[in-house]
């Protein structure tokens, strides 16, 4: 809000010359006038009555048009019993002519019934809750019952019903309450601190499982089990053959669906005016399906915007097209799908991803959309992970070298860091995957854990921080602590040392920075291997042979290849240690020791000293543990949704396994 000011006292008097003073006090009241009135716009109250005044003027221009007048009085000739039509007209002037005086007056200003639903509701909803602050579930269905059952009385008496079918909706009238909300079903003291502290799934750490229910909601379910009772009897419904009568109205009523329809030449009207934005927006949220037809490119642009701006919180939109007419919407979507078809590639090239037919759209979204945003969630995770361990470490040697900013390894070696690291995070942002295509398939809902970002929330991103903390310690004191007194030496020539010369002081001993450092970082490495194998759900073991000049062997050595180890023995460790004896032997017949200082630090470091292959193998170990007791923790006392549909998964394969292998037993 002090931008415009601020703006206009010391910017705006730079480059312009005025004869008013600098801080012009008119401009800036102008300014401070129209932020105050957007701000006044922003107030979703505000702007719910500028909705509600803004329709029930367009009510009462329709209501004085012809075309209302004439809606009118057919609602009251059918209202009107015993009383005949005589016949209605037009005159030149297109205005209404009432042939006959026997309408009743009393409703002239009436708007139509569509204009007054909910009316009821809401006068139901003050009596409910004159006495409490909070609606129960109880009373909810029974309200909703009720509205049925006097609709259904209506129709037949040809009366107009006593609670309209808008009830069924009353609790959007409940102060913070939702369509559908049960929190009020369960009690949230008897969470545990773990679940509280430690839970990443929702309903867990909400304290909404069957364990967190409300005493007399679980004796109320457990007494309807055991009685047989219905959810029918328990809202208090005991005539069953009424109940019956009433079935297919019930269906109807709950269970039907809206469509919109609206054409461009409508929306030519509504587009860029924000209180029918919000109007139009309002009438569609309440549709099952809108369908905008004739529409240009720009207004299906508009209407992209429109879901973008006027949803809270702000969705994720895609737009879909095969057409140069639908650049626009799918550029001002969030995420674009062209289809590549007979109208050109236009809407191809401007989109995210291409496919080849609409009916391609389920397996892109619900299949690999779901793979593509797991995987990038743990690409993500681990980029950050394995930099601020490396930052955790340089931090940690500080506190020893008197915050000198004396670096812990080396340079050249510290460089290669991302590139030793990054082909196994690479083999899982391409291969991984938690379940199989089948079986997301048969089972939709396990697409629900990526709306509710379940692989990124807050508690999962804390697990990983806490992670960071434990593996920088682990590493830099599990190394540091055998190596701090006469661990930088050697004990005997044997071993690695066994026949070299006794007339070579120091050869051998690891004392220095540099030894120390890359023994570090040496566990650095491996760890950072180990945590990708974690995190990977699909180990790709390939074919052994990959390379064979066999025939008949089915796929090619691309997909024979087992690239999870390759990336893990090859791509990481294997190029790790390649990188540090290229190293040494640039530094040796290098040009300048000072520019490449690593002059046999390998030599000593790995085929003199046993200790640092010690060091190797269980500093990571122990790192390792760490990371593998969380996860099993949490595995089998707070399990996420996706860990449980893995585990069902899993079961269903172990059974057909099984099943296939008697099958094989009984046919020899």
């Amino acid at each position: 809000s002090q931008v415009k000011p601020f703006f206009r006292k010391y910017i705006f008097c730079c480059f312009f010359d005025s004869e008013k003073s600098i801080y012009d006090d008119d401009a800036i009241r102008r300014i401070q006038e129209e932020e105050t009135q957007e701000e006044i716009m922003d107030n979703p109250v505000v702007r719910r009555r500028n909705v509600r005044e803004r329709a029930e003027k367009i009510i009462a221009d329709y209501l004085k048009s012809p075309d209302g007048e004439l809606e009118r009085l057919k609602k009251q000739a059918r209202e009107t019993s015993g009383k005949q039509v005589i016949g209605l007209s037009h005159n030149t002037s297109q205005h209404l002519v009432l042939r006959s005086d026997s309408f009743d007056d009393e409703d002239t200003d009436r708007p139509p019934d569509v204009f007054e639903r909910a009316t009821s509701a809401k006068a139901a909803m003050e009596d409910l809750q004159s006495g409490t602050s909070v609606m129960s579930s109880s009373k909810l269905r029974q309200i909703a019952i009720a509205s049925m059952t006097s609709h259904q009385r209506s129709m037949s008496l040809g009366s107009l019903p006593i609670v309209d079918e808008e009830t069924l909706s009353i609790e959007s009238f409940v102060p913070g309450g939702k369509k559908g909300d049960i929190s009020s079903s369960f009690d949230k003291k008897k969470r545990t601190v773990l679940e509280k502290v430690f839970a990443t799934d929702r309903e867990t750490r909400h304290g909404k499982l069957n364990k967190h229910l409300k005493a007399e909601i679980k004796s109320k379910t457990l007494s309807a089990q055991a009685n047989q009772e219905t959810i029918e009897t328990l809202a208090g419904i005991t005539d069953i053959d009424d109940l019956q009568g009433r079935a297919l109205h019930i269906v109807k009523t709950v269970d039907q669906q809206r469509a919109l329809v609206i054409e461009g030449a409508a929306l030519r009207h509504i587009l860029g005016d924000e209180v029918l934005e919000e109007m139009i927006f309002a009438v569609a949220s309440g549709c099952d399906s809108v369908i905008a037809c004739r529409v240009s490119p720009k207004q299906k642009a508009l209407l992209v915007r429109l879901v973008r701006n006027y949803v809270n919180p702000t969705p994720v939109t895609l737009a879909i097209g095969d057409g140069a007419n639908d650049v626009g919407m799918i550029q001002e979507a969030h995420v674009g799908v062209g289809i590549s078809g007979l109208e050109g590639q236009q809407a191809v090239n401007s989109s995210d991803f291409a496919i080849a037919q609409f009916r391609y759209l389920e397996e892109l979204l619900l299949i690999h959309g779901r793979w593509a945003f797991i995987r990038m969630s743990k690409v993500v995770l681990f980029s950050f992970y394995k930099n601020v361990v490396v930052c955790g470490l340089l931090i940690i040697f500080q506190g020893f070298a008197l915050f000198s900013g004396t670096t812990l390894f080396d340079q050249w070696v510290l460089s290669s860091f991302n590139f030793i690291v990054f082909l196994p995070i690479l083999m899982l942002g391409i291969f991984d995957r938690d379940l199989e295509k089948e079986y997301v398939r048969s089972n939709p809902v396990v697409f629900y854990s990526s709306r509710r970002n379940e692989h990124l929330t807050l508690r999962f991103i804390i697990r990983w921080v806490i992670l960071i903390v434990i593996h920088a310690l682990v590493i830099f004191f599990l190394n540091y602590l055998p190596l701090k007194n006469e661990g930088g030496y050697t004990s005997a020539f044997d071993g690695l040392m066994s026949g070299v010369s006794r007339n070579q002081p120091g050869d051998g001993e690891g004392s220095d920075l540099q030894i120390f450092g890359t023994t570090i970082y040496n566990s650095l490495i491996v760890t950072m291997a180990y945590k990708v194998l974690f995190e990977t759900r699909t180990i790709v073991i390939g074919w052994f042979p990959a390379f064979t000049c066999r025939k008949g062997v089915g796929e090619g050595y691309i997909n024979r290849l087992a690239w999870t180890w390759v990336a893990f023995a090859y791509g990481s460790l294997g190029l790790y240690f390649f990188f540090l004896y290229t190293y040494q032997l640039i530094g040796q017949t290098g040009p300048s020791s000072s520019f490449f200082p690593f002059y046999y630090v390998t030599l000593h470091l790995l085929n003199r000293r046993s200790i640092t292959w010690m060091l190797l193998l269980l500093v990571p170990i122990a790192a390792a543990l760490c990371d593998v007791t969380g996860k099993v923790f949490g595995n089998m006392y707070f399990p996420t949704q996706t860990q449980i549909h893995m585990e069902i998964a899993s079961e269903d394969n172990a059974r057909s396994k099984k099943k296939k292998g008697d099958t094989k037993e009984k046919a020899n």
